[in-house]
């Protein structure tokens, strides 16, 4: 049975831009995985950066992908969790 794709949201701090962004791409790009959403720019630590990245895949290709990124040079941590869906209540007046 195939797993279900939710929405994840991957965090990773690097270290420096430089490439970085181009060889995170390419491990998406491999795995044909469209990325939702992409940002990029500084972290609350001096020098190192942030990336967030949204998709919609299943767990274990989200698992597998952090790991991969983890192997990069620059990349100091990886960590992915589940989007929650969000509702909301509408009061009548």
């Amino acid at each position: 049975m195939k797993s279900e794709n939710k929405e994840y949201t991957i965090t990773a701090y690097t270290e420096d831009f430089l490439g970085l962004i181009g060889r995170i791409n390419a491990i998406f790009s491999r795995r044909r995985i469209s990325i939702v959403n992409f940002s990029a720019g500084p972290s609350e630590i001096e020098n190192v950066k942030k990336f967030v990245i949204i998709i919609k895949e299943s767990e274990e290709s989200v698992r597998r992908i952090t790991q991969q990124m983890e192997k990069q040079v620059d990349v100091l941590e990886v960590h992915y969790h589940k989007n929650p869906y969000l509702t909301a209540i509408v009061h009548a007046s």
